[in-house]
């Protein structure tokens, strides 16, 4: 069976969090960047983070993590440089344009999928990280500079 990402994007769906979309459409927002890891090993925990860019203010970063904090997201700041810079980067390995990282498999490390949004523009792309391969790599180096996303390793008694 071909790889279709549905596991990915059903994680992301599945952390509680208010719609990409919606976030997006509201009043004040600029845009939007969501990066949602997910581990098919499970030795880590599922990730979702959500950099969000405001008309006033500075942005901030949300991040959920699967089975932490209630999933309830981590408020942090985000320097306005540093998700400029993300953005450029995107820009530069023409994120628009891209689809899925080919040759996808459940049997990579990690999975991101990567989503960028401003008001009725979506776009996504699935990213193995830890297989290099441009552009993508180009991306997933960025993410790594320039947002303070951490992995959390699940406790020995959780992935028994």
């Amino acid at each position: 069976m071909a790889f279709n990402g549905s596991n990915v994007y059903a994680m992301a769906n599945n952390l509680a969090a208010p719609r990409l979309t919606d976030i997006a459409r509201q009043a004040g927002v600029i845009s939007v960047l969501q990066v949602a890891a997910y581990y098919p090993q499970r030795r880590l925990r599922h990730s979702l983070a959500r950099a969000i860019e405001y008309q006033h203010g500075e942005p901030k970063l949300e991040i959920v993590y699967e089975g932490f904090n209630h999933h309830r997201a981590l408020r942090l700041k985000l320097p306005r440089t540093h998700l400029e810079s993300l953005t450029d980067a995107l820009h530069q390995a023409k994120f628009d344009k891209l689809g899925d990282q080919p040759q996808l498999s459940y049997q990579e490390g990690s999975l991101w999928l990567i989503q960028r949004a401003a008001g009725t523009y979506c776009h996504s792309i699935i990213a193995a990280p830890d297989v290099p391969q441009l552009p993508y790599s180009a991306i997933v180096n960025a993410v790594d500079e320039y947002l303070p996303i951490r992995e959390i390793p699940l406790t020995s008694y959780e992935s028994q």
